[in-house]
């Protein structure tokens, strides 16, 4: 599944740069994202994932690797976790772009998603809503939290 976003934030680029590296911030407005830690700066992180999607409640710890990252301009990651319990494993890859505009920035993400096992048999329209109410929740939050909103 592909998502694709665009969220115009009332602040400068270099704000939202730097709070996206701050991984406690940045994940706080991760829907079900909790135990965030950095594991090399810049490079490597861990993270798990919690959410109830249909019958399931599902964990993924993940592991994100920043494969590339252009202050402050783009970050391209991507993230891989395994739910054992229910027989699941979730692949992300993220590109996010930063514009200036006005006085403001874009923030544009582009967001692909696979998911393997049981989690996959719920079928592709139960999953792409699920991940379309978390998207929103998280554009939600990143405005709250730079725009203080």
């Amino acid at each position: 599944m592909r998502f694709e976003n665009q969220i115009a934030i009332n602040a400068p680029r270099e704000t939202v740069w730097k709070f996206i590296w701050d991984v406690d911030r940045f994940i706080a407005c991760v829907p079900g994202c909790k135990e965030a830690r950095t594991v090399e700066e810049g490079k490597v992180y861990t993270a798990v994932m919690e959410e109830k999607i249909g019958p399931f409640r599902v964990k993924f710890p993940m592991k994100i690797e920043v494969q590339n990252s252009e202050p402050p301009a783009t970050i391209r990651a991507r993230a891989s976790g395994n739910d054992s319990k229910i027989g699941s494993l979730m692949k992300i890859e993220l590109d996010a772009k930063l514009e200036e505009q006005g006085p403001g920035t874009l923030l544009s993400l582009v967001v692909n998603v696979e998911v393997l096992g049981k989690l996959a048999a719920l079928g592709h329209s139960m999953i792409k809503r699920k991940a379309d109410q978390v998207m929103a929740e998280f554009v939600e939050a990143i405005r709250k939290n730079l725009e203080g909103n």
